[in-house]
């Protein structure tokens, strides 16, 4: 067992690691889950767990702007993990390589997902905040759209700019720009 872990910009991944990326989204959580990733996730860096060269685990960390109250945050969503092969710590492997990146850079990080992923996370070194869902807005740039997204709860890495700690405190709503809806 060799392990490394090779992290990318989008526009650097090739057309077979798009291409496994999507073919492992599609048997994982079916046929709607195929992505553009050089589109949907521009100027992401994605993180690969390789064992033995072999891509075992993959995940994102991508630019999010967020307004909130009189104040713009630049924050870094998470999304895209999935562990190709489970129970072997490849999981744990990419989150610890996400953590390791967000302290060296000091960057806040928020991701949502199911009540049953929180242990998960909290035990690879996330913090759970259950209702922050409710705090926050997409609007689409363009259309000046909003939604509210009551599916999931937040996981999150807060970096210098105490972001997290500010909305969990506030009364008021963030709003993330989310430009293709």
């Amino acid at each position: 067992m060799k392990i490394e872990i090779d992290i990318k910009r989008v526009e650097k991944l090739s057309k077979k690691e798009i291409n496994f990326m999507n073919k492992s989204r599609l048997k994982e959580y079916g046929k709607d889950s195929k992505v553009d990733f050089k589109k949907e996730d521009k100027k992401a860096i994605f993180f690969f767990v390789k064992d033995n060269g072999k891509i075992v685990a993959f995940g994102m960390l991508k630019p999010v702007r967020v307004q909130f109250g009189n104040k713009k945050y630049n924050i870094l969503g998470m999304g895209r993990g999935l562990a190709v092969e489970k129970g072997k710590e490849y999981g744990r492997i990419l989150q610890t390589a996400r953590i390791y990146y967000l302290k060296k850079t000091r960057k806040t990080s928020l991701a949502f997902t199911g009540k049953q992923n929180l242990k998960f996370f909290e035990k690879t070194g996330f913090k759970i905040a259950k209702n922050i869902i409710g705090k926050i807005r997409y609007k689409n740039p363009k259309t000046g759209k909003i939604v509210k997204d009551d599916d999931g709860h937040g996981i999150y890495y807060e970096g210098k700019d105490k972001f997290i700690t500010k909305l969990i405190k506030s009364k008021l709503i963030a709003y993330i720009n989310v430009p293709f809806w």
